[in-house]
């Protein structure tokens, strides 16, 4: 557990103790309002996705900002409960939920919140059912479709129909409609995106109709729109997008849209300047994450994060730097990918215009059960 040093409210970014993580909540807001005016006039909304960010506090500016389902995603049963315990009264659970225990605590849940959550195989069904229906309550359950990554969910057409006519027939669950999980349109240009989007949502389109023509209503067709949204929320048929990156962005995700800008950070000090072409900072593997890619500092071209031990991080300087970022300066590091940072710390420093307006808990941190 982290025990950061709480310091007052005024305080200067730049002043804070570190390694920090930072959430600049201008530059957050602007990403939100941003993002959200795209769903004004889309046959779609917007669902989103707290579990990338795991903080209430943000996704309470989310659900402000508009044109939205009306509900929030999760990926756990651990998340659902604490934003349900949070203001979050219809929750979407993308992961799947197959121990008993898990199914216990998600029925507790629908005692009071909404809940919908996704399935793939027939036995889930058969176990959620029964648990469902001692628990007095029903669940919305959505069918989960592969568009083509074999990563999970049934295959369109027949398969999808099978299923969805399982859940119809199953006491304690009401069969909701679709759901894809798969991130589509991560590579190539936009026009290339847009193109594979229709092409992997296609299929779900058509499992819908079959559904609707076998005599089954099917009131939502929920898919992955992190960064294919735009295209996904104007296709006739889908009726949801969730999507989580967009308030905070890390530096992946702003490589693949450039409009969002990174949001949280983490502020380092340089606690040694061994050689001249190199200075190390109290940021490691434990506050920066960098499994699946460096973290690239900001502010400081020249200076680049080439490796990590578990409590610190090495700079390599080109020439013109290697006087500089002595023991005691700061620096800024964008994480390669923010959802892995965010699990090690259990606040953001919330800042605005560069000044510190608060702690904010990462309440959800840590909840995979």
């Amino acid at each position: 557990m982290e025990r950061p040093v709480f310091q007052p409210v005024g305080t200067a970014a730049i002043e804070l103790d570190t390694p920090a993580l930072v959430v600049d909540l201008d530059s957050a807001t602007t990403n939100i309002e941003r993002f959200h005016r795209y769903f004004q006039d889309t046959p779609a909304k917007l669902r989103p996705h707290l579990g990338f960010h795991q903080c209430p506090r943000i996704g309470h500016l989310q659900m402000a900002a508009g044109n939205t389902s009306g509900g929030i995603a999760v990926t756990s049963v651990g998340e659902a409960e604490v934003f349900g315990g949070t203001g979050f009264n219809d929750i979407l659970v993308t992961g799947k939920v197959v121990t008993r225990s898990a199914m216990q605590r998600l029925c507790a849940l629908a005692q009071t919140t909404i809940i919908t959550i996704s399935v793939d195989n027939a036995d889930n069904i058969f176990n959620l059912s029964q648990i469902a229906m001692s628990s007095g309550i029903r669940l919305r359950v959505l069918i989960e479709v592969d568009s083509g990554s074999g990563w999970s969910g049934v295959q369109p057409g027949q398969a999808g129909l099978d299923l969805a006519r399982i859940v119809e027939n199953a006491a304690g669950l009401e069969f909701s409609g679709l759901f894809v999980n798969d991130r589509i349109g991560m590579d190539g240009n936009w026009e290339q995106a847009a193109n594979k989007t229709h092409e992997s949502l296609e299929p779900i389109i058509d499992t819908r109709k079959l559904i609707e023509n076998s005599g089954m209503p099917v009131a939502t067709v929920t898919v992955n729109g992190d960064y294919n949204f735009d295209t996904a929320s104007r296709i006739s048929g889908i009726t949801e997008v969730y999507a989580g990156i967009y308030p905070l962005m890390d530096w992946k995700s702003s490589q693949i849209r450039p409009e969002f800008s990174p949001a949280a950070k983490i502020l380092a000090t340089v606690i040694s300047h061994p050689i001249e072409a190199r200075a190390v900072v109290d940021a490691g593997h434990k506050a920066t994450a960098p499994d699946e890619g460096l973290p690239v500092l900001e502010g400081n071209p020249g200076a680049e994060a080439t490796r990590f031990s578990a409590e610190h991080g090495i700079l390599d300087l080109e020439q013109h730097l290697e006087n500089e970022l002595q023991p005691g300066a700061k620096v800024w590091l964008v994480p390669y990918n923010l959802e892995l940072s965010v699990n090690q710390y259990d606040y953001f420093r919330a800042v605005r215009g560069s000044k510190l307006v608060g702690f904010w808990p990462i309440s959800a941190r840590g909840r995979f059960e």
